[in-house]
């Protein structure tokens, strides 16, 4: 089976799942629900092996954004399967991950991208270039878990329980996988700065500092974040914003510089 068989074959199991999912959600059922897991770690085993084939079975593997994106979902999939073992069981969230895993995978069918590749590049450019990906795949989704906690939030204020809100896993489930989301995120971007003081020539030239500074300013954000939740167990609301402020600077950080390099400037951030 091809590697884009495999992922449009994982895509339809995660959909299976969230649908069997949210009938075990409304109707409380245990065997829906089980039967939507078995159908998760289908899904899972089928998106690993495609993770496979790309990054083993090939010459030199693509790390563009696309691929490194889908090894993001997978990762998250399998946190919420592997929670089920431990007393923090996450996998009502797969109401909101499924989907959007297999959204990813589509992405990756769809969306045309010029391959690249590591063969020609020192390991600490390596390292920079695969972390600072990383964090954006894992700070993005968490981006969007942000949205799906400020619905739940916004919604169990007012008392406004309708039975789409009644559907939705509970909020302290989102919010828990969503700080995991942002600690795992922030990890890669810690890696991304560092290795990239280190490793590329001059990180504050003309051509990079725009891109610098906003991603220090994401990282100090998380940072913030992260600290005020161990300390002040912030949540609610505060995170919601916190997060999103720190999505929308990494955002502007990769896409907006990229804009400017490449497509006004004509230059890339190597040069």
């Amino acid at each position: 089976m091809s590697h884009d068989s495999l992922l449009i074959f994982a895509a339809i199991l995660y959909i299976v799942s969230a649908s069997l999912l949210y009938r075990s959600i409304g109707k409380r059922s245990t065997s829906l629900q089980q039967a939507s897991f078995g159908f998760a770690l289908a899904g899972v085993v089928v998106h690993g092996y495609a993770q496979y084939t790309h990054w083993f079975a090939g010459a030199v593997p693509d790390v563009s954004v696309a691929p490194l994106l889908s090894l993001c979902a997978l990762v998250i999939i399998l946190l919420l399967l592997t929670s089920t073992l431990t007393e923090k069981r996450l996998f009502t969230a797969g109401l909101v991950a499924l989907p959007l895993a297999a959204m990813v995978l589509a992405l990756e069918l769809v969306i045309p991208h010029q391959p690249f590749t590591l063969d020609k590049m020192s390991t600490g450019i390596a390292v920079h270039l695969v972390s600072s990906v990383l964090a954006f795949g894992l700070l993005s989704i968490a981006g969007l878990y942000a949205f799906f906690v400020f619905i739940i939030d916004y919604f169990l204020r007012r008392h406004h329980l309708n039975p789409v809100v009644r559907t939705l896993p509970p909020l302290e489930v989102l919010e828990h996988l969503l700080f995991q989301l942002i600690t795992a995120g922030f990890l890669m971007l810690t890696i991304s700065l560092g290795s990239g003081i280190i490793f590329i020539n001059d990180i504050f030239a003309q051509h990079l500092v725009h891109k610098t500074v906003l991603s220090v300013l994401t990282w100090l954000v998380f940072g913030v974040l992260l600290f005020g939740r161990w300390r002040y167990g912030w949540r609610g609301s505060l995170a919601v914003r916190m997060t999103l402020a720190g999505v929308v600077l990494l955002i502007l950080s990769y896409f907006g510089t990229k804009l400017v390099l490449e497509v006004i400037l004509g230059r890339s951030w190597q040069s």
